[in-house]
């Protein structure tokens, strides 16, 4: 996954959204991730999919159009980050629109994961990486307890 992520100002068209969002949900499950951008793969299109194992939503051009004053805090992760796990508040839900592999606008409200998800993956397209979204002491407590997993995967891998 790519890291920083530029923010995609332009609606741009994939040649094939099929076939875009095909390769954005195998690469999203490959990775165990719930939610996945095209830029996160280098590709500068403003799409994103996210979803379960079973229905995946595809957000072609989407957009935020009215959201939640409360927020709530939740821990995110981020396949670009594997393994590092920070508390962010978000809206607890949002209102958007987005366009789906056959270019038909949808309008939805998301509530609780789903808008987390949503905004998660949008904030991709806008540039903002989530370390950003978080106060400086839970970051560092989530770097910390990152870097001990990983010293402590190396150390299995080592006596295999």
């Amino acid at each position: 996954m790519k890291s920083p992520l530029p923010e995609i100002t332009a609606e741009t068209e994939p040649e094939n959204r099929k076939e875009l969002l095909d390769n954005i949900i195998e690469t999203m499950k490959h990775y165990g991730g719930i939610g996945l951008s095209a830029n996160q793969c280098g590709l500068a299109i403003r799409m994103f999919a996210f979803g379960d194992n079973t229905h995946y939503i595809p957000c072609f051009n989407p957009r935020i159009i009215a959201y939640s004053d409360k927020k709530i805090p939740m821990e995110e992760g981020c396949l670009t980050y594997p393994g590092l796990f920070v508390k962010i508040y978000r809206p607890e839900w949002v209102t958007v629109t987005f366009e789906d592999e056959n270019r038909e606008l949808h309008e939805e409200t998301f509530k609780d994961l789903l808008a987390r998800v949503f905004q998660h993956e949008y904030d991709h397209m806008e540039g903002i990486d989530f370390q950003s979204l978080a106060g400086k002491v839970s970051l560092d407590i989530a770097k910390r307890k990152r870097a001990k997993a990983m010293r402590k995967m190396k150390k299995m891998q080592e006596k295999t």
